[in-house]
């Protein structure tokens, strides 16, 4: 048995007595009341206070786990102090280190169990390894602490409210020490049940971000991120070139790039997009629009330059198709500038997906090649 199972397994059962508890303490943030004949729901805090020595002996006992899988996670990830050295303190080293390496602080669990009632987000969705490398800088560290060294005076310590948070930590650190990983496509990655295994809590899926650009991971509040495989994304990228590649070759064969006035175009164009980097150029729509105003120039007359659009296949071919235009009625002299730039941009799409077909989407999206790991 590797040494994960053996915390995995005490969570567990930390996790079924958590349950259990909640079979005779309603677990909400909100009560139903009758008010003048009424029934209204109010905020409730009293069944998350609500103690007894069970309780704080459940929060105890999740604790020890926590400082002793904080502290096989410290040695794990390459900790300054040896095993067996009394000063390791489980916060302020090892969560510390493990804050460092992977923003733990950031991290959210998210209560599942359809038994537990908490419909305020600040109860159901937790951060619950925040500030948690400080010294007693959670809510259920302090609890903890207060309980352990004056049980009597401090049993209210020992709350509901301290155990959930302290099991959720509890929780995540398990989900970092299990370090689980697996093979998926891309769009199944947000489908997984990523509560892991457990009956009362959940983590976020990763971020999946546009991958086939990079295959940078993306940092998220979930403990996991998401890349393609390295053999994968080769096969990506090489995909992606020879389609660069064809819209280059047809790119360099225009005569258009000889023409001055095309070159002044995209000099005026490539000058607003460095002045205003949101608006972005794209060349080959700047073909298509220089060669739809070379067709229609501007000095015409409105009804002739209405009358070369309608009939032009540029306005009766995809922008027809996808009813991106104005009716031919519609059409005015205030407007119509913009109609024949919009059918000029439809028809440079339409050349630039007849070179970049986008055949590596299919592979990038369908087949099992990312892989979902601890970040």
């Amino acid at each position: 048995m590797k040494k994960s199972d053996i915390f995995w397994q005490t969570y567990l059962n930390l996790e079924k007595e958590a349950l259990d508890v909640s079979k005779y303490i309603f677990f909400t943030d909100e009560i139903s009341v009758n008010c003048n004949g009424k029934i209204v729901t109010q905020p409730c805090k009293t069944q998350l206070e609500t103690f007894s020595p069970y309780i704080a002996d459940l929060l105890v006992r999740c604790c020890v786990q926590i400082e002793a899988i904080s502290k096989e996670l410290y040695f794990d990830s390459g900790g300054n102090k040896v095993r067996g050295d009394s000063s390791i303190l489980f916060d302020a080293d090892c969560l510390k280190l493990l804050d460092i390496k992977w923003q733990t602080h950031k991290k959210v669990v998210t209560i599942v169990a359809p038994s537990f009632n908490f419909t305020k987000d600040e109860n159901r969705v937790l951060k619950p390894l925040k500030n948690a490398h400080k010294k007693q800088g959670t809510y259920w560290e302090r609890a903890y602490q207060a309980v352990k060294h004056d049980r009597y005076s401090s049993l209210d310590k020992g709350n509901v409210k301290a155990f959930i948070q302290s099991l959720a930590a509890l929780y995540l650190l398990n989900i970092y020490y299990r370090n689980d990983s697996w093979v998926t496509n891309y769009q199944d990655v947000p489908n997984k049940d990523y509560s892991l295994g457990s009956a009362i809590f959940s983590v976020p899926p990763p971020t999946r971000g546009l991958l086939w650009y990079g295959n940078n991971p993306v940092k998220s509040e979930s403990p996991y991120v998401v890349k393609y495989s390295d053999a994968a994304y080769h096969r990506i990228e090489e995909m992606q070139q020879r389609e660069d590649q064809a819209l280059s070759e047809y790119w360099n064969k225009q005569p258009e790039l000889e023409d001055p006035a095309f070159q002044d175009q995209l000099l005026k164009i490539m000058a607003d997009a460095k002045s205003n980097p949101k608006k972005g150029i794209v060349p080959m729509w700047e073909l298509t629009k220089y060669r739809l105003n070379r067709d229609i120039p501007d000095n015409l007359p409105f009804e002739e330059k209405k009358k070369l659009l309608i009939s032009s296949k540029e306005w009766n071919g995809w922008i027809h198709q996808h009813n991106k235009h104005l009716n031919a009625d519609e059409l005015t002299p205030e407007n119509i500038q913009k109609e024949i730039d919009s059918a000029a941009i439809s028809w440079g799409i339409q050349l630039t997906n007849k070179y970049k077909k986008g055949e590596w989407i299919s592979f990038a999206t369908n087949n099992e090649i990312c892989e979902v790991s601890i970040e």
